[in-house]
């Protein structure tokens, strides 16, 4: 069984909708559908909270307004009968918003509350349409059911043990069903709704295949996997087919934004492969990160503020000495993994690419 995660560009649109049917439908052996929230989501919902705790009633409800707009013209365009379902869940976006209305500040606790409702809103919508694009039964699945965390509001911990137990509740399901769930959110043991941390969709997607013994999980999103370094700053980087989980982790630690840093502990754990594809071009091979050997060289680049990372095995060789012929930098850390560099150069993104040049 297969673990699918779309990300919030994957399923920003009615289009964006149906061309993850059409991946879901090419691939049966999918048991699980992890979905994030429409792109920008999260972030409005962030907006509307701060609205609401400075008491700017006004502003807020416009914010409200548009948010649900959006997601019921999705609906629409999506030929999708479920304005009740929607309604239900504008009234706790309402409620949730108007909890925090005069507090002069944004409680993390109340923060999950709101947040979860971008979730729900991508999945309600997205299970909906599979339902009748697809002949195989379409389950709608609240994930605070079984992923359970402690109650470290905004960035929650997940209690391994809780979890393990809790998903008994929906094996039964996957033998017959595919099951459509959300990211990014969980429970307390007493019910109180919490987030694992912006971008923990991936996190989430990784720790329900744990549970569930998954032989792999694909992170879906808009890059064609994981690169050498950052396409929007390197155009000729290129998409790296096979990674270790090592490898992998760091370039996600040191500002790679493609994989959430957390996201491979669970599989390093129970040796799952994770896959990293996009949803715009299906067919291509993407990012395989597995149980691979470890071979010298560099692997990739990753970029955090003005602190270039290069990522490899054994980089105390000549293929860093290369750096010796370049100016305006610093060497902040060395060991064999990697080699952080502080960029000195006022072109921070011109030094990167001559490194990326030089050196892959």
């Amino acid at each position: 069984m297969k673990i699918f995660k779309f990300g919030g560009s994957s399923v920003q649109d009615a289009t964006a909708m149906k061309r993850v049917s059409e991946i879901i439908l090419n691939h049966s052996n999918c048991g699980i559908v992890v979905v994030s929230a429409t792109k920008n989501t999260t972030n409005e919902l962030e907006q509307i909270a701060k609205s609401a705790s400075l008491n700017e009633v006004n502003l807020m409800q416009k914010q409200l307004e548009s948010l649900t707009l959006r997601h019921r013209a999705i609906a629409d365009d999506l030929e999708l009968d479920i304005g009740l379902s929607l309604s239900e869940l504008e009234s706790e976006l309402q409620m949730c918003s108007q909890s925090i209305l005069g507090d002069g500040e944004i409680l993390p606790k109340k923060m999950d509350a709101l947040y979860s409702l971008g979730e729900r809103f991508s999945s309600l919508i997205l299970s909906s349409y599979l339902s009748i694009q697809h002949d195989r039964a379409i389950l709608l699945k609240d994930i605070r059911e079984i992923m359970i965390t402690n109650d470290s509001w905004n960035c929650a911990s997940p209690l391994i043990g809780e979890i393990s137990q809790r998903v008994q509740l929906w094996k039964p399901a996957i033998e017959d069903a595919l099951i459509v769930t959300q990211g990014f959110i969980g429970s307390t043991i007493s019910g109180e709704t919490t987030t694992l941390g912006r971008e923990g969709s991936d996190y989430s997607a990784t720790l329900l295949g744990e549970a569930f013994s998954a032989s792999e999980v694909f992170i879906w999103t808009d890059v064609a996997g994981v690169a050498t370094c950052d396409p929007r700053i390197v155009p000729s980087a290129k998409f790296i087919e096979q990674l270790s989980y090592d490898h992998a982790s760091r370039l996600a630690q040191f500002g790679a934004k493609v994989l959430f840093e957390r996201t491979l502990e669970p599989a390093m754990r129970a040796k799952f492969p994770v896959v990293v594809k996009s949803t715009l071009l299906p067919s291509e091979v993407g990012s395989r990160i597995f149980d691979l050997p470890k071979r010298d060289g560099v692997v990739g680049l990753a970029l955090e503020g003005d602190i270039l990372s290069i990522i490899g095995e054994n980089l105390l060789s000549e293929e860093v000495s290369i750096l010796n012929n370049l100016s305006d930098y610093e060497i902040y850390k060395q060991t064999n993994e990697y080699v952080a560099l502080r960029i000195l150069s006022e072109d921070i993104e011109d030094f990167v690419r001559e490194v990326h040049s030089k050196i892959l």
